[in-house]
């Protein structure tokens, strides 16, 4: 009898299987929408306006990013990096947000390249004509020396640390099959900054900074054999504080501190933490 039911069920897929494939016609669904974008802000974001207000140039100071890769080493296989591999992106971000700093980009040029070598080859053209120092008129956009404006600083670096579960604790009773009771565990994660002088590769200053990171979980289930049939009910919740969002937030108050102290800013003013950088 198990037999003539399971062959039912499976001829019954496979007349499904075909009308779905034969149907042409399909109705329009209306996609699932969650909340609206908002700014990608942190804790640390308002402090980097703060340190831009204390700041008081004649000139904006032109700072660029150099590398800050993960140099944790920490990859799983099946998931891939731990860290953001982005952080130089979340540092030019934080360095557009003091207004006395000129960011310029030395990072990502491939398209710049591409635009300078077609220039170079007179293939470039916005249907304007030039007129050159030598009275010279061409129809094609020229190369002009010295266009590109050279940086005082960059900002350069690593992510060095990763340790996992630095703390675990909790309750979880089993009381005739039944689960319950909570357990928090802690990781952290520290990255080292420094900014250095273009012209003399001085290091001005360095810092390192780690953030900790809350996991919680709580846990309600009963697991019961009835009958020789496995009965399971489990309810609960798990919460974790978002890592990479906590590595922006380093490397906010990082750039803010470095930036901040370059110009004798006091920058722990800017902020309500607790934590205490000389």
């Amino acid at each position: 009898m198990k037999n003539i039911l399971l062959i039912s069920a499976v001829s019954s897929l496979s007349l499904l299987a075909g009308c779905s494939s034969n149907s042409r016609h399909y109705n329009e669904v209306e996609p699932l929408q969650g909340p609206a974008i908002s700014e990608n802000n942190t804790r640390y974001t308002s402090g980097l306006s703060c340190v831009s207000d204390r700041i008081r140039l004649s000139r904006k100071v032109k700072v660029t990013i150099d590398q800050i890769p993960d140099k944790t080493g920490k990859v799983n296989s099946a998931e891939g990096y731990k860290i953001t591999q982005g952080v130089e992106s979340m540092a030019i971000t934080a360095l557009t947000k003091i207004k006395a700093i000129q960011v310029v980009e030395r990072r990502n040029i491939a398209s710049f390249n591409v635009e300078s070598e077609l220039m170079e080859k007179k293939r470039i053209g916005d249907k304007r004509r030039y007129k050159l120092s030598n009275g010279r008129t061409i129809n094609y956009k020229p190369m002009l020396s010295g266009k590109i404006h050279s940086a005082d600083y960059y900002i350069t670096g690593a992510v060095t640390e990763v340790n996992y579960n630095i703390y675990s604790g909790g309750k979880l009773l089993n009381i005739s099959g039944l689960e319950f009771g909570s357990k928090t565990v802690m990781m952290n994660v520290a990255m080292d900054l420094r900014i250095v002088n273009v012209h003399t590769l001085e290091v001005i200053d360095s810092i390192s900074l780690q953030k900790q990171f809350v996991g919680k979980r709580t846990k309600a289930g009963l697991y019961r054999f009835i009958d020789r049939e496995n009965v399971a009910y489990d309810g609960g919740s798990s919460t974790d504080e978002p890592i990479q969002m906590g590595v922006r937030s380093l490397v906010e108050r990082g750039v803010a501190q470095l930036v901040g102290r370059l110009f004798n800013v006091r920058v722990n003013e800017c902020y309500d933490d607790d934590i205490k950088i000389r």
